[in-house]
């Protein structure tokens, strides 16, 4: 398909982007409400936990001989069951894309330029995904190598900047509250971002080697497992779990505290480019997953031309999708782990039996 290849090193960078996200802005608040000063384990908990999800995604995907998700539905179901299944997935990448589109959205709206329509802020973000996602996977993967050590040396300025203002005594007591707590909230980073990973079984099968795309899948997943947990510790090493359940975006008020000398005051728009740049990455792999499945849903030989009328769908759903941050935290903790979980892991298994046993059946005839 044109220039969709890309490198295991490449892909490893698109999953370490995707996995920092979004859920850099939005995995420290939910978590240090429930878990209050335990707030990191519950990120760190399932970053070793679901390992064994990506094991299982990076398996399927090695065993689909180059299909897509899509693909690889009808190949198992047929033309209509096969397509049912596909448009649960699709729905699930088309939702989820607008709700990382309303995440950038809300953070510019009251955070950077709160004088800016919501509209106005969607349609110009997305305008720059549509030419990302035109361009082509290849391109998506190359740009991923010229951001990946500028996204790590901003990350290196935040956590040295802010270091002088840790209080240790904000992380006592260690599980204080039991290890239930730390359970139920790790089921917020389960959701979001390690279920949401499903997604790449759009993108894998243009990607070379596919062992070692199975290995750097996982160790992108755990490099970017590492950074949310290093933002959420930090997080509560400095405000304390309390102001870091109040604030909305935790993460970005760490960076307004930085005072380096008295006169390195004022950043945190530069460590903003960090959460930009990450959300940039996470909404163009969705973009482009989406428009690739409904291209294989269509029958289309190219994507390219779905990229404008799913942008337009996509900016509608943002937009409708959830009236504030306090009812999109509610939904985050409430209902996407389960939404999640149905199209992360449910429907990948009854995908991978059906393909198994179609596979089976034609090798054996």
């Amino acid at each position: 398909m044109g220039n969709h290849t890309i490198s295991p090193r490449q892909f490893m960078y698109l999953v370490i982007l995707f996995t920092v996200g979004s859920s850099i802005l939005i995995i420290p608040t939910p978590t240090a409400a429930m878990a209050k000063q335990d707030a990191w384990l519950s990120v760190l908990l399932p970053v070793s936990a679901g390992t064994l999800i990506i094991w299982f995604l990076s398996t399927f995907g090695r065993q689909l001989e180059n299909k897509t998700f899509v693909e690889a539905a009808i190949f198992a179901f047929g033309n209509w069951f096969g397509r049912l299944l596909s448009f649960f997935y699709l729905s699930f990448i088309f939702i989820l894309g607008a709700l990382v589109l309303r995440n950038i959205g809300d953070f510019m709206t009251t955070q950077i330029m709160p004088d800016t329509p919501l509209q106005f802020t969607h349609i110009l973000f997305l305008l720059v995904v549509i030419f990302g996602a035109r361009q082509g996977l290849e391109v998506i993967g190359r740009s991923s190598e010229i951001f990946i050590p500028w996204i790590f040396l901003l990350l290196f300025f935040l956590f040295f900047s802010i270091s002088p203002q840790i209080n240790l005594d904000n992380l006592q007591p260690i599980l204080g509250g039991g290890i239930k707590p730390i359970l139920s909230s790790s089921l917020t980073y389960l959701g979001t971002p390690l279920l949401e990973m499903v997604i790449f079984l759009m993108v894998f099968p243009y990607v070379k080697e596919k062992k070692k795309a199975g290995r750097a899948w996982i160790l992108g997943a755990l490099i970017g497992g590492l950074i949310l947990t290093l933002v959420t510790l930090f997080s509560v090493l400095v405000m304390g779990s309390d102001l870091t359940a109040l604030n909305a975006y935790p993460s970005y008020e760490l960076a307004k505290k930085i005072n380096l000398a008295g006169f390195l005051e004022g950043v945190e728009i530069i460590v903003a480019i960090i959460w930009m740049l990450t959300i940039f990455f996470k909404l163009v792999i969705i973009y482009f997953a989406c428009s690739l499945g409904t291209a294989n849903f269509l029958n289309m030989e190219d994507y390219r031309p779905l990229l404008l009328p799913t942008g337009m769908g996509m900016v509608v759903l943002s937009i409708v999708a959830y009236p504030d941050v306090a009812y999109f935290e509610a939904f985050l903790g409430e209902t996407w782990f389960l939404y999640a979980l149905t199209h992360g892991m449910l429907l990948p298994l009854i995908i991978w039996a059906g393909f198994m046993i179609k596979r089976a059946h034609t090798e054996s005839s």
